[in-house]
């Protein structure tokens, strides 16, 4: 039987972003970490170093910054990148971002150069699958 390669669900909450970690909480052969969920979100000396260690322990990282201010999931997503790259400037296969119209595109060129941007959630379920088959 073939291992489910650990995905950690990185982004907005439920409630800003219509439960969007469901979708892929759902997909046949991944086992999707949502932090919202299986964590001790009761204070940041709890959630913090949990969802950093879920971050350090995942095999693909599906980031949904939302149109909103997102500074948490910037740092899980830098805390995925480089422990997944050899080298700065390295683009990271097992990371995908979803920039959604309207989010802020001062950044972009700088973030594309990370990992996989798709724009929806489809492209990232799509990503996914691809990067893992």
């Amino acid at each position: 039987m073939k291992k489910k390669p650990k995905v950690y669900l990185a982004g907005q909450p439920a409630q800003y972003e219509n439960n969007w970690r469901e979708t892929f909480k759902c997909l046949e052969g991944f086992n999707c970490y949502d932090p919202e969920f299986d964590s001790d979100q009761t204070s940041s000396e709890t959630f913090f170093p949990q969802d950093l260690q879920a971050v350090k322990e995942a095999e693909f990282l599906v980031a949904n910054p939302g149109i909103a201010p997102s500074e948490g999931t910037m740092i899980e997503i830098g805390y995925f990148y480089a422990l997944n790259t050899k080298k700065p400037g390295e683009f990271c296969d097992k990371l995908i971002i979803i920039w959604k119209e309207g989010r802020p595109s001062w950044s972009i060129e700088f973030v594309k150069k990370a990992g996989h941007i798709v724009t929806t959630l489809e492209e990232a379920r799509e990503k996914l699958r691809e990067l893992t088959l």
